[in-house]
């Protein structure tokens, strides 16, 4: 969501192909799939949620036979699935269909369709579900030009339910076992306003077709609403304006239109964003558990109806009860509870207009099980892991970024609990049989990292039991811990062991950043169920905004998704001790939410680290994005692509950087003082690789074909020298401080451990690597010169010196608060085989750093030979 090498360039936000896969085959295996009915539905009674208006089936008598193709050939006939898809403009010059099988289990060879041929319905398509492993639920999306950025509505799941047989339409979500209607109706009515509403047609038709005489509102008692104009705002929207205010609180009203089809359930929409009427601030909203009750409260706000729903187990019906809730107003409902539910789990039904009528987690459910199928009721306990003292300013941190399975699952990890939470509470593991090497935890202490950003530990959309890989950048739950990284996935051990972890981590001295993803959700978040046109963003014809890639957007600007997201954060740092967050695509968050989060979080701590990736993954309506055109303003930090381009060249592609060859070298001091889009150095995470893309080792093996093992390591080094000494905020990706690889891989997001795995015998191999890494950021930490505050000092302090091919340059630590060098000077040589002769600034020069690593005692002045591909730190006292 969204951001996997996971998704996309993040140069230019331009989505990556395996990106969509990523997240078109994830978030399809939770949808449900749409079936038709054979008559339009009537409208439906009051506290009922009105079934969505279907096209008819076409009698038999209307429907034209499809033009003549040849049918694939399968080893059966029965495993031959016929895919109609229908256009609204006609095209299908560049018509495909994309598919996959929807549990991942079985990856086709080819999951790009091409058309059979072209009916009067549309394109035709055919598949062999033997391809897909026998799944019984394939996913269907077309899209045109197979282009990600022109995919045709959200995911499509066939199911053997529906038939060998089905049916697609544009725009629409629904898979039909028959060939639907395909005359003009009206689609979809939302009220923005308690006056104002839009109407959206299938399809355009003559204005003089939907004037107000012609379009009719009435309650769930069949009285009419009375309407004062009607006017086309474009082909297929209308906008009504009504003679009184609609109240939404008490009644559920229907909109049809003379000769367009059925009734249309109205659906609050805009008019949610009236904070008189559908905001709490201070409500305090979950399962609100005390030894003599239980209160649960949900914001439903198009609900007419809701009940909490109480289960003894994860799974099963045993002690099901479903128990009334009550209007607590401003779209909340509440019930009380009595007696000790510790233990019980729970769901809610919400039943209203554009409601599906369905169980649904708990938003605020803090103790998510069994795969997110239900929530749990637990006790506020154990405590939060003790705080930890964090440096006084973000340059002053160090981040190692790693996934909490990659970690430890390897078996020469030495922990006993690989892969789990658990694995990273274990101390004194070393590599078997060379006790010279540690690992897991106290690899980190050893190196002397000061934060690790964990990958995506909100719960997300998976199999937990079957612990199958997944970066997890679909969240499901954002108030609960994943549990495929827990020892029981159906009880709390997620969050017992989500805090021991973090405790560990304390206990070393290093602080855990969350990467957290409120750009997008998966699509079984229960948001869906709860008020689905008020949590994502929407385009003018209704369907859902894609900026994220991954099928929707999270819609941060309603008040309260803002206040959703906010009072989250807030629970990771006041429940688990949390010191800081990643934001995942952290453009498709608005400038006011952002700022939001920042002033919020540092009054409850001024330490909590808080940046992000300032990019969306595609096209966004949304208009204030919190992108580099916002970091001026906005006090949050953010990934610089200009300084990782310059450092090493575009993150997958064979093009170079200053590191390889020399080159972009002007382009490398320019991000070196702080790019011109951030306000201080504290705001540039400063980052040769992520998770996302290319692991450097690869990047620079692809950059550098003709290169040695032994130069792709200087090569390596010489990028770690500059980083850690320049201004702003370090980022390294874990493992790769001793030379880890993907095997080329630059999206692993469900890779297999063999490709993710942290392989701890490369930290023996390429242990020199390891050290020269380990002494950099001691030299670091012990030296303030390298940690200046703002850009002014930066300026006033750091000079760049002429170098030939490479790159110097001196920083004034003269009058630094705590800092022991007056000077120091950094000279890199990117050269493979040539030496750097380096005329030296006058007087002696003692050096700090060579190309193994930290060394004492030797004194320079006049010229300094530096070695190819590699670097020195000088220093004066």
């Amino acid at each position: 969501m969204p951001p996997p090498a996971r998704r996309r360039d993040e140069t230019s936000g331009r989505l990556l192909v395996p990106l969509l896969i990523f997240c078109l085959a994830f978030l399809a295996g939770c949808n449900v799939e749409n079936q038709s009915q054979n008559a339009s539905p009537a409208p439906a009674p009051a506290g009922a949620s009105p079934t969505p208006y279907i096209p008819e089936a076409v009698p038999e008598t209307t429907a034209q036979p499809p033009q003549k193709f040849t049918s694939i050939p399968t080893a059966k006939p029965r495993d031959r699935i016929t895919v109609h898809y229908h256009r609204m403009d006609g095209d299908y010059s560049t018509a495909g269909l994309w598919t996959w099988d929807a549990y991942q289990k079985h990856t086709p060879a080819k999951n790009e369709l091409e058309p059979l041929g072209i009916d009067d319905y549309g394109a035709v398509f055919q598949l062999d579900r033997q391809r897909y492993g026998e799944s019984d639920r394939i996913g269907l999306l077309p899209r045109m030009s197979r282009d990600w950025t022109r995919k045709d509505g959200t995911d499509r799941i066939w199911t053997p339910s529906l038939g060998n047989e089905v049916w697609i339409l544009s725009g629409n979500p629904a898979v039909y076992s028959h060939r639907p209607d395909l005359r003009p109706h009206l689609d979809q009515a939302f009220a923005d306003k308690t006056n104002a509403l839009q109407l959206i047609l299938s399809e355009p038709v003559d204005s003089a077709k939907v004037s107000a005489n012609k379009i009719h509102i009435a309650d769930e008692h069949g009285n009419a609403v009375m309407i004062e104009q009607a006017q086309a705002a474009s082909p297929i929207h209308v906008q009504v304006d009504t003679s009184s205010a609609l109240d939404f609180a008490a009644h559920s009203y229907t909109v049809a239109i003379d000769g367009l089809g059925a009734p249309q359930p109205l659906i609050p929409r805009g008019v949610l964003d009236d904070t008189q009427l559908y905001y709490n601030a201070d409500a305090q909203l979950g399962a609100i558990y005390s030894p003599m009750q239980t209160v649960f409260r949900v914001f439903a706000p198009t609900a007419h109806s809701a009940s909490v729903v109480l289960y003894d187990q994860p799974a099963g019906d045993a002690g099901r009860q479903a128990l009334p809730m009550h209007s607590a107003g401003q779209g909340i409902w509440e019930a009380a509870v009595t007696g000790n539910l510790a233990g019980k789990c729970y769901m809610l039904l919400p039943l209203g207009p554009g409601l599906p009528g369905k169980e649904t987690l708990d938003p605020y459910a803090t103790n998510t099980v069994n795969s997110s199928s239900r929530a749990r009721i637990t006790p506020p306990t154990p405590a939060p892991p003790p705080l930890l003292q964090k440096p006084d300013a973000p340059e002053d941190m160090i981040i190692y970024e790693m996934h909490v399975r990659d970690f430890t699952i390897a078996p020469n990890s030495g922990v006993n609990a690989p892969g789990l939470y658990l694995g990273w509470t274990q101390g004194n593991t070393r590599l078997p049989g060379d006790a010279r090497i540690h690992t897991a935890v106290d690899h980190l202490a050893e190196l002397g990292v000061t934060d690790v950003q964990i990958m995506p530990v909100q719960d997300f959309a998976n199999d937990e039991y079957a612990r199958a890989y997944n970066w997890g950048y679909v969240t499901t739950a954002f108030f609960s811990p994943e549990g495929m990284y827990a020892s029981n996935p159906a009880d709390d051990s997620r969050i017992r062991e989500l805090k021991a972890l973090i405790a560990a981590l304390h206990a070393r001295g290093i602080g855990v950043i969350m990467d957290v993803v409120y750009n997008h959700t998966s699509d079984t978040a229960p948001f869906f169920d709860m008020a689905p046109n008020y949590y994502y963003r929407r385009l003018p014809d209704g369907s859902l905004a894609n900026g994220s890639g991954c099928g929707n957007e999270f819609r941060s600007e309603g008040p309260m998704v803002r206040k959703y997201i906010l009072d989250s954060l807030k629970y990771w740092v006041r429940e688990y001790g949390v010191d800081g967050f990643r934001f995942d695509l952290m453009a498709l968050i608005d400038r006011d939410t952002m700022t939001d989060i920042v002033n919020e979080l540092h009054a409850i701590n001024p330490a909590i680290a808080v940046y992000g990736e300032p990019w969306t993954g595609g096209d966004s309506p949304l208009q204030d994005k919190t992108d580099k055109t916002a970091l001026l303003q906005v006090p949050a930090g953010a990934f610089n692509d200009d300084y990782r381009n310059a450092l090493h060249g575009h993150p997958d592609g064979p093009d170079t950087g200053f590191i390889q060859d020399g080159s972009h070298r002007d382009d490398l001091e320019h991000a070196m003082e702080v790019s011109d889009w951030l306000s201080g150095p504290g705001q540039s995470i400063n980052y040769m690789t992520c998770h996302d893309n290319l692991v450097l080792w690869d990047k620079l093996k692809l950059s550098m074909p003709e290169a040695t093992g032994a130069l792709i390591k200087r090569t390596a080094k010489l990028g770690y020298l500059i980083l850690l000494t320049s201004q702003g905020v370090p980022f390294m990706q874990g493992g790769e401080e001793f030379g880890r690889t993907k095997g080329g891989d630059d999206n692993s997001y469900i890779s297999p451990d063999s490709v993710n795995e942290v392989d701890w015998s490369l930290k023996a191999k390429n242990y020199d690597m390891f050290t020269y890494v380990r002494d950099l950021i001691r030299l670091r930490k012990e030296h303030p010169l390298f940690r200046l505050r703002t850009r002014e000092e930066i300026h006033a302090r750091q000079h760049f010196l002429p170098a030939g091919e490479g790159l110097a340059y001196e920083i004034d630590g003269s009058g630094v608060p705590g800092e022991t060098w007056t000077q120091a000077l950094v000279i890199a040589n990117p050269d493979n085989d040539q030496p750097l002769s380096f005329p030296l600034p006058g007087g002696d020069w003692e050096m700090a750093c060579d190309a193994n690593g930290a060394t004492m005692g030797q004194t320079f002045n006049g010229t300094v030979s530096v070695p190819a591909k590699t670097g020195l730190v000088l220093y004066r006292q």
